[in-house]
């Protein structure tokens, strides 16, 4: 779940996910690269594993060639019934495909009527969803963001400088996290890639979804980074090429944290070490120098709305806009303030995290049902 992940998380998850999975044939690459380059490394692992379809060698395309000249003799034409499957744009037949070819299907599914709004005046800025195959269309928020002020930024700059006394303890985390956390995850919920080919490959969508979105916002947001601000912060690791409001690693691993509760037979039961980690994986990147404790605060915000977003559109189901005003991160008197994962995002009393009571109704994608129905029995107990 990482900022990194165009950079990082492309190269580490591209290379070994993409090689390996180009061996063979892809699949394995782009799970395997899942969990050791990350998610975003494992999309990354998969496509291009799944769209070139595997790497062959010059001696066993010369083999291969010798080999058709020794066995076919004068061709017969087609011998095998042709086959022109119906209906059309059937989900079922995602099954078929390579890991590449199926997860670019789903993400533009996915993506397909997402939008946002930019409000200079409120510096706001809102993502919505239009479900384009019904008429009228409709259009439902489902998050709004209001920037920090300046003001608020440059007292957030003192925590972080604390912050950086955790660095020697939690240098081996950071590190290990710069290419997303999903070795973290898998340690809490057990995946692997032998047995959740179609969880990995769902939740390889969900971190799409979370990239294209926290991008989007970073920038409309343009918020400068804690290195920007004073020469004493000297992150730990090479601070990343794009704005630090939201914070992306937050975003994401809160977003695993609220999909797999719901995904998971037993998911309540995972809630506490799934959020606790989604917030130590937060907080590691104000340790290491590139995020503001606000960063993290609208990350978990942001996170949640995207991963009921994903689950809706997976399932089909009832939504509340979730908001987060930066401009009023402060305590009392307007005191600074740390990010606190046990603050409630629900009952409207921080003054900064907003659930509004009216509802929007978001459909399920037959597509984008297939897969979470995948992934569902993967993660059903043994019988």
């Amino acid at each position: 779940m990482s900022e990194l992940s165009e950079i990082s998380g492309g190269l580490s998850g591209g290379l070994s996910g993409g090689l390996s999975g180009g061996l063979s044939g892809g699949l394995s690459g782009g799970l395997s690269g899942g969990l050791s380059g990350g998610l975003s490394g494992g999309l990354s692992g998969g496509l291009s594993g799944g769209l070139s379809g595997g790497i062959t060698s010059p001696l066993e395309a010369g083999a291969q060639t010798k080999n058709r000249a020794a066995l076919v003799g004068p061709f017969q034409g087609a011998t095998i019934p042709l086959t022109l499957p119906t209906p059309l744009d059937k989900p079922e037949r995602l099954a078929y495909w390579a890991v590449g070819p199926r997860l670019l299907v789903c993400e533009l599914e996915l993506l397909a009527g997402l939008h946002f709004n930019v409000n200079q005046a409120k510096e706001s800025v809102s993502l919505s969803f239009t479900d384009l195959d019904k008429k009228p269309l409709k259009t439902q928020t489902l998050t709004r963001l209001v920037r920090p002020t300046a003001q608020i930024f440059k007292q957030q700059l003192a925590l972080v400088s604390n912050y950086a006394d955790l660095r020697e303890d939690r240098g081996a985390e950071i590190l290990a996290q710069m290419t997303g956390g999903m070795p973290f995850v898998a340690s809490i919920v057990g995946l692997t890639a032998h047995r959740h080919k179609y969880t990995l490959e769902l939740l390889d969508l969900m971190i799409s979804l979370g990239l294209h979105v926290k991008m989007r916002f970073k920038q409309s947001f343009a918020c400068q980074r804690p290195v920007d601000l004073s020469p004493q912060i000297q992150p730990m690791i090479p601070t990343p090429g794009h704005a630090s409001f939201p914070s992306g690693h937050a975003t994401e691993a809160f977003m695993a944290a609220t999909v797999l509760q719901t995904l998971l037979p037993n998911g309540s039961k995972y809630k506490e070490q799934l959020e606790r980690f989604a917030a130590r994986c937060a907080v590691n990147r104000t340790v290491a120098g590139l995020h503001y404790p606000v960063d993290s605060a609208v990350g978990r915000l942001l996170g949640t709305a995207l991963a009921e977003f994903f689950v809706a559109r997976c399932t089909g189901a009832k939504l509340h806009e979730r908001g987060f005003d930066g401009r009023k991160f402060h305590g009392p008197n307007g005191h600074v303030i740390d990010f606190d994962p046990r603050v409630s995002m629900s009952d409207n009393q921080s003054g900064y995290y907003q659930l509004l009571p009216a509802a929007g109704t978001v459909p399920a994608s037959p597509i984008l049902a297939f897969m979470w129905d995948k992934a569902a029995k993967e993660c059903q107990p043994l019988k």
